[in-house]
């Protein structure tokens, strides 16, 4: 019904990327859209990458969760936007975690093997989460032992886990957009001035 209305299509799980990704990040919320513009931009240079969105996380379906990941994924990260502290892991890894071995053990997962999964915290604190940060992601999959445990684009040098990340690393540009920057001073109504802009662009032109 709702995709009648609106155009827009949502499974349980929606993947984009390479049909024979390696390496997959699972994010839910506002993460998602970046990461998918990396995967895009990244596979068109060869890269065999994924992004998987989380969209109904409770109740979580294990079966539909790795039958929507590519049977050729090797290494998963896994993105939480929020701190447990005292748990083995956020809410989202140990579900992901937790499904694979169960589905793995029922027969259901297509994978050869057990996959490498780590998992790591973004936007904490309402701080941004850029293509660049993505992109250290997926590098950080690279690595013999990766990172687990990490944050990106939050410092935290105190315990050590941050993810170094080229921030002068952008998706080039595509014919119609446009990039903008807007500066202001807390309690400007700067906050205000940019939902406004945003909404004028949206009501009044054909760009998103």
């Amino acid at each position: 019904k709702f995709a009648k209305q609106v155009g827009r299509s949502y499974k349980l799980f929606d993947y984009v990327g390479a049909a024979d990704a390696e390496k997959v990040i699972i994010v839910m919320g506002s993460g998602a859209e970046t990461c998918e513009e990396v995967v895009k931009y990244l596979s068109s240079q060869g890269e065999k990458i994924g992004v998987l969105k989380v969209r109904l996380f409770r109740p979580f379906s294990g079966k539909d969760f790795v039958n929507a990941l590519p049977a050729t994924v090797k290494k998963i990260a896994i993105l939480d936007r929020t701190k447990e502290l005292g748990a083995l892991g956020e809410p989202l890894y140990l579900d992901v975690r937790t499904a694979i071995g169960e589905e793995m053990s029922k027969g259901n997962a297509k994978f050869a093997k057990y996959p490498v999964i780590v998992g790591g915290r973004f936007g904490l604190g309402s701080k941004e989460f850029t293509p660049a940060m993505a992109k250290a992601v997926y590098d950080n999959l690279d690595a013999a032992a990766p990172k687990n445990g990490f944050t990106v684009g939050i410092n935290d040098d105190v315990t050590r886990t941050s993810l170094d990340y080229d921030a002068k690393f952008m998706i080039p540009a595509k014919k119609g957009m446009y990039s903008a920057m807007f500066y202001g001073l807390g309690a400007d109504s700067t906050v205000g001035a940019n939902k406004n802009s945003i909404k004028i662009i949206g009501d009044n032109t054909n760009l998103f």
